[in-house]
């Protein structure tokens, strides 16, 4: 199906090219947001479930 496409639309290149652009610029900024992330707020929200008797 994906041949088809890009055989008959003409200049399918531009939308395989941004929509490969888009993921990496996504995973990048994830992946910055995670490394900038405080380390303390990580730790409580991972115990978050765990601490029910807690506020």
């Amino acid at each position: 199906m994906f041949k088809q496409f890009i055989d008959k639309v003409a200049g399918s290149e531009i939308y395989l090219v941004s929509s490969l652009g888009i993921f990496l610029i996504f995973f990048i900024l994830v992946a910055v947001m995670l490394f900038l992330m405080n380390k303390d707020h990580i730790k409580h929200m991972s115990e978050l479930p765990l601490n029910k008797d807690k506020n």
